[in-house]
């Protein structure tokens, strides 16, 4: 229950959840794999490859020619808000512009510490980079309004995230995103060419329970499958079977993107795992 709380509370986006995954692969002894490079793959050797950063496939040889694949999948994305704009116009506040993400429910996120995470671009002398930041700060707040303006509230009210839930930075005009990032990735402002940026819940996960037998956590839908089925794919043994551990992007979304299970991921990577063993497709 500890470990799958500390797994919660690191993968605080899409590319969080990889990276989190990725280090779990390393330590199991499972080798790096770039899509646009030569695959040489050896029987008995344990493998990864990522698309976007946000997608993974691993997938463990047997040591015998294997007779079919055994596939369990999960995805690393989550129901959250992605931010759309820095800045929102507004007379009193610093606020950014927001736009849903998935299928959440509106009032679970008023009145929490709300932190920024995601990737950033940036362009050095030595080149472009993407880097992942996440600053440990309690960035953003979306407060509940005072029951004196809304004596209804209780009865049930729709939510529109774009005028109702704008998350507030603070006091200061002035305050920016941009350089939040750029703090964040150890790079100047104008050295930033792109950003992918969403607003977290920075409440942590917690075991609950008078017999501790429950878990409370943000981000549970998905990551709480990502989480089990990278253990349990992690302690098979295959030996007549390829074992793979799919984990897309883009679910809450349809999965309709390069790096989503509706893309050509997962179908490439079982046809040059097959085409490395020299396994002829189906007709």
């Amino acid at each position: 229950m500890d470990k799958i709380c500390s797994f919660l509370n690191q993968s605080v986006s899409p590319y969080h959840a990889v990276k989190q995954v990725k280090e779990a692969l390393k330590v199991a002894g499972f080798q790096s794999l770039e899509e646009e490079n030569l695959w040489q793959l050896e029987p008995g050797k344990n493998y990864y490859v990522t698309r976007n950063e946000s997608s993974l496939l691993a997938f463990s040889m047997p040591k015998e020619k294997p007779l079919y694949y055994h596939l369990c999948a999960s995805h690393s994305d989550f129901p959250t808000f992605r931010i759309k704009k820095a800045k929102k116009k507004d007379a009193f506040y610093a606020k950014a512009e927001i736009e849903g993400y998935g299928g959440m429910i509106h009032t679970s996120w008023f009145d929490r510490p709300l932190g920024l995470a995601g990737r950033v671009i940036k362009k050095t002398k030595e080149g472009i980079f993407s880097v992942l930041i996440a600053p440990d700060k309690n960035v953003f707040v979306i407060p509940n309004l005072s029951i004196h303006f809304n004596r209804e509230i209780n009865n049930g009210f729709a939510y529109n995230p774009q005028t109702d839930m704008a998350p507030l930075m603070g006091l200061d005009q002035e305050l920016s995103i941009k350089k939040l990032c750029a703090e964040a990735a150890g790079v100047a402002e104008e050295e930033i060419l792109g950003s992918d940026l969403y607003v977290y819940n920075r409440d942590k996960g917690r075991i609950m329970g008078a017999d501790d037998s429950l878990i409370g956590s943000p981000r549970l839908d998905d990551l709480q499958c990502a989480y089990a089925t990278l253990h349990g794919f992690l302690a098979s043994k295959p030996e007549e079977s390829i074992s793979v551990y799919a984990l897309f992007d883009n679910e809450e979304v349809g999965s309709g993107t390069k790096q989503g299970a509706d893309s050509t991921f997962l179908t490439d990577t079982v046809r040059r795992i097959a085409s490395a063993l020299n396994i002829p497709e189906a007709e």
